[in-house]
């Protein structure tokens, strides 16, 4: 038996040095076990890390016969858990003749010492963990670019001209600097910029460019990023709010330019032309024309290894124009001027990435009406099913008059929600709280927003009821720290909204609404509730770290199935994932487990 059957491209050992590596060749014991063999026994010390070089390697038998039983096939390391405790956990067979390499304990513990990288394939820290493994790039060039700081990218001089100069002036040293863009200060000393589409538009107008001071029709509400900010921080802001340029600042002071072909040059993404075919729309076949390409680019970003939180909120910011720009499109001006449209759900958190059912609701102004107004809401949810939007099974659209309703309707529906400890009633409520005004008026909306923290807020009893339904779904995992699959129609199947997502974005939504917090992203609403100091920092970090790690799996196995053409739902098989990610899905459901647990004990749900 040769070395060289040993294959350092898996993790964690795709992450040691040279020298690490040779340390590992001298050590490495093979050795060979038939068929039923047992290679490690239950209560026994464990003093290798096993890597299964050909063969299958089972648990033994379960109780349960649901129980997803761990199978490690080739390449795989086990058991990661029994080596760090000593003792083993679980017994393991050879369900077929195998080949195992076997790595002396303190050897593992001296590359766990030496290498972070390596050494957190260990951690008993599950947001370590997690944030090191889960997220790992793909030693891509993507991810490092997204990162990297602004100061990085080509940031142009800035070229400034007096309060006094004239558009003429702004239009030579435009030509001399060759740049489309000139700052200046007015007479109360506030940078201002003029663009070469505000010089077109002069020109258009023809007034007399020896006479005009630039500094009167300058732009003031600069968008800027410090230098040291990340790149994909400047390319939210384009997309956002679809501008090509930003101001450059260290320490408050403007320092340059950042133009969106320099950072397209730097970074090959395609976000801010999308967001900007959708702004210049003049049609819902423009529209169409312009989302084709978000299915590519959230592929692309997913195949490099950027982290599911980072593609979230670019395709939610990209998503919210697109559904502002549809209904502007169909809308007339009397309707957008006394309406405010609004995202429900995952879509008004900012954490939907693929297509999956639509969740709109539109507010109207108190004793506002227009003969339009029906035919516009079902032409909306129409116009979004033919993007690949399927209608809401529950009817949560603006076709529906429920869910199309004044402000004062509104109050009167969410007392009555309030009045009821329905679950029916719970969940609108919970998908209200998640709302996310896209277009309108949106004063109507920080109206309602306000009136339903008022009363739901420092409630004890209701939000006791609110939180309830986290009860209604079991964790897949026994107490052995199996995976559990479904027993009925979906047999062989985990669920992870169900059994994990749901919990861990109810859980912390509850916390948030019960501390009055306007936040509606579930890492946001985290980061808030530290800052408040109204949830454990430790638990805070596990919550943020799982429910990253489980969206990933969402997304990841989501796109296989979009490239099936089979309908999105939150269903794996657990004998599809790799053995890394059946072991941080056990970590993750651990995590979910206990944060049940400490919401059982905040809102005294076994009261109930």
């Amino acid at each position: 038996m040769t070395i060289v059957l040993f294959d350092f491209s898996q993790p964690p050992f795709d992450s040691l040095i040279h020298q690490e590596r040779q340390h590992v060749e001298k050590s490495i014991d093979i050795q060979f076990f038939p068929e039923g063999h047992p290679i490690i026994k239950y209560g026994e010390p464990v003093e290798a890390l096993y890597v299964l070089i050909k063969g299958i390697v089972k648990e033994a038998g379960s109780v349960d016969k649901d129980a997803m039983l761990t199978a490690y096939t080739e390449n795989d390391c086990f058991d990661t858990r029994s080596l760090i405790d000593g003792k083993a956990g679980t017994t393991l067979i050879a369900s077929e003749d195998s080949i195992v390499a076997c790595l002396p304990r303190e050897v593992i513990f001296e590359l766990i010492d030496g290498n972070p990288l390596f050494g957190a394939f260990f951690y008993q820290d599950v947001a370590k963990r997690l944030a090191a493994l889960a997220h790992r790039p793909h030693q891509q060039a993507l991810q490092s670019m997204l990162m990297a700081k602004v100061e990085q990218a080509f940031i142009r001089e800035p070229s400034w001209l007096a309060s006094n100069a004239t558009v003429w002036d702004a239009a030579r040293l435009m030509r001399d600097a060759r740049t489309s863009s000139i700052l200046v200060r007015n007479e109360a000393g506030e940078a201002g910029i003029y663009t070469q589409s505000d010089l077109r538009n002069f020109v258009i107008g023809h007034q007399n460019a020896d006479e005009c001071a630039v500094a009167d029709l300058a732009n003031y509400g600069l968008y800027s990023v410090e230098a040291d900010d990340s790149i994909y921080h400047a390319m939210l802001i384009m997309t956002r709010h679809t501008i090509q340029r930003v101001v450059v600042t260290r320490r408050d002071e403007i320092i340059g330019i950042l133009d969106q072909v320099d950072l397209l040059s730097f970074l090959n993404d395609h976000s801010y032309l999308v967001s900007a075919q959708i702004e210049r729309a003049r049609s819902i076949g423009d529209l169409h024309a312009a989302w084709r390409n978000t299915d590519q680019l959230i592929t692309m970003l997913h195949d490099n290894g950027v982290r599911v939180t980072l593609i979230a909120n670019l395709v939610g910011e990209l998503r919210h124009k697109l559904y502002a720009r549809i209904f502007e499109l169909i809308a007339p001006i009397e309707i957008l001027e006394n309406t405010c449209l609004l995202a429900l759900g995952s879509e008004g958190r900012g954490e939907q990435i693929l297509k999956t059912d639509q969740d709109n609701a539109l507010i109207i102004e108190d004793g506002f009406s227009h003969p339009d107004l029906e035919r516009v809401c079902q032409q909306f949810n129409d116009t979004l099913i033919q993007f690949g939007y399927p209608p809401c099974p529950g009817g949560i659209m603006v076709r529906n008059p429920q869910w199309r309703n004044e402000v004062s309707g509104y109050r009167r529906l969410i007392n009555s929600w309030l009045d009821s400890a329905s679950g029916e009633n719970m969940m609108s409520l919970a998908i209200w709280v998640d709302a996310y005004p896209v277009c309108g008026k949106y004063r109507l909306f920080e109206e309602l927003r306000d009136y339903w923290l008022r009363n739901m807020s420092h409630n004890a009893a209701f939000l006791a009821r609110f939180v309830f339904p986290i009860e209604h779904f079991d964790i897949p995992l026994d107490l052995f720290s199996r995976l559990v699959t479904d027993k009925g129609r979906n047999r062989n199947q985990l669920d992870l909204k169900k059994g994990g997502i749901f919990p861990l974005v109810h859980g912390i939504r509850s916390l948030t609404l019960e501390m009055g917090l306007k936040q509606r992203n579930s890492y946001q609403r985290i980061d808030a509730l530290i800052q408040h100091q109204a949830i454990p920092a430790v638990l805070a970090q596990d919550l943020a770290e799982s429910l990253a790690f489980l969206q990933s799996l969402q997304l990841k196995y989501g796109l296989q199935k979009q490239v099936r053409g089979q309908s999105m739902d939150n269903l794996i098989d657990p004998g599809q994932l790799t053995t890394l990610e059946r072991d941080l899905l056990k970590d993750t459901f651990a995590v979910v487990k206990r944060f049940k647990q400490y919401l059982r004990h905040h809102y005294r749900l076994n009261a109930l």
